[in-house]
């Protein structure tokens, strides 16, 4: 892979907003999403955690030149078993390292997906690069185009059990916390691309570990990325309730004072319209909010390859730097 500066790229455009650690919005310091507060009333305290620690210990195997990788079974809650995909930079720093969050990219946004092996050129970069990567499935595995509206269904009502994704990630910071001893738990990120990028901004919002996202080309408007014939059909089969009132509640968009962390955010100009419009937008209200966002966007490449090269590596080299700030 291409491995470039960013400083260096000739005819991109690279917006950015205020200056590294700049935002004026106030600092995230609560978790505001559905049955939380529930939780915090009923749960023991740190119960992520104590599931955590009772999940096994990661077995680390060779991978790849510098990346060595752990697959872990934990549980959620509820007792649903959950995978990650740990990596770790081979050989480890002698200082602990920042860890990035990767969910799978390819829902709908009303239904999870497991891990695919195919996910891995998204993971691979950033430990090479000296990240470490936990990479974690979101409860309510279908697939849009083969699932039955009965499948669909059950889907998409674990996911919401599992606070549209936000309990799976919750979950997958707590076992970095408490499991795996060379991240540094004061520097977690999250990253993605498609509808993991909209999990990597909605999570950023929501959750105060959180200290930086990055977003490669994500449907930061689930409403606009469904339509209003594929929320009509979702409501209208039962698949999810009021489909346009809970897809709304879970855009990145609904949510965007939250996001007052750095935020790298990366468009293909060539991309769908559904897209790139409201990702545009998005990018210029962070930047009247003050908030700290870098945007890049790219003239054409379509919805995928813009985002292994140029984006990862810039990505890569634009966290470099929000971690010698911080």
């Amino acid at each position: 892979m291409l491995y470039r500066s960013l400083l260096v790229l000739v005819g991109f455009s690279v917006a950015v907003g205020s200056g590294l650690g700049c935002s004026n919005n106030q600092p995230v310091t609560d978790t505001l999403v559905e049955t939380e507060f529930a939780d915090k009333l009923f749960a023991p305290l740190n119960y992520l955690g104590n599931i955590a620690k009772q999940a096994p210990d990661a077995a680390f195997q060779s991978q790849a030149d510098g990346v060595r990788k752990a697959v872990v079974q934990t549980k959620l809650p509820d007792g649903q078993s959950m995978t990650l995909w740990i990596y770790q930079p081979d050989p480890l720093p002698q200082s602990k390292v920042p860890c990035i969050f990767i969910a799978p990219a390819g829902t709908m946004m009303i239904h999870g997906l497991g891990l695919a092996e195919g996910d891995a050129a998204e993971h691979l970069p950033w430990v090479k690069a000296g990240f470490a990567v936990v990479a974690y499935e979101l409860s309510g595995n279908a697939d849009a185009e083969t699932s039955s509206d009965v499948q669909l269904k059950m889907a998409a009502e674990k996911f919401r059990q599992a606070k549209s994704g936000l309990l799976n990630a919750q979950t997958a910071m707590a076992y970095a916390r408490e499991k795996v001893s060379f991240v540094d738990p004061r520097q977690f990120y999250t990253a993605g691309h498609s509808s993991a990028g909209t999990m990597a901004l909605y999570v950023a919002e929501m959750e105060p570990q959180v200290k930086g996202a990055i977003a490669f080309m994500p449907a930061v408007d689930i409403r606009a990325s469904l339509g209003i014939d594929g929320i009509t059909y979702v409501q209208n089969s039962k698949i999810v309730p009021e489909a346009g009132v809970y897809v709304n509640e879970i855009s990145p968009i609904t949510h965007i004072h939250r996001l007052s962390q750095p935020t790298f955010l990366f468009i293909a100009g060539d991309d769908r319209p559904d897209i790139t419009g409201p990702a545009d937008t998005f990018g210029k209200k962070l930047r009247e909010l003050g908030s700290d966002v870098t945007v890049v966007r790219v003239p054409k490449g379509g919805h995928f390859e813009p985002m292994l090269d140029p984006g990862i590596p810039m990505a890569i080299e634009w966290l470099k730097m929000i971690t010698q700030t911080h």
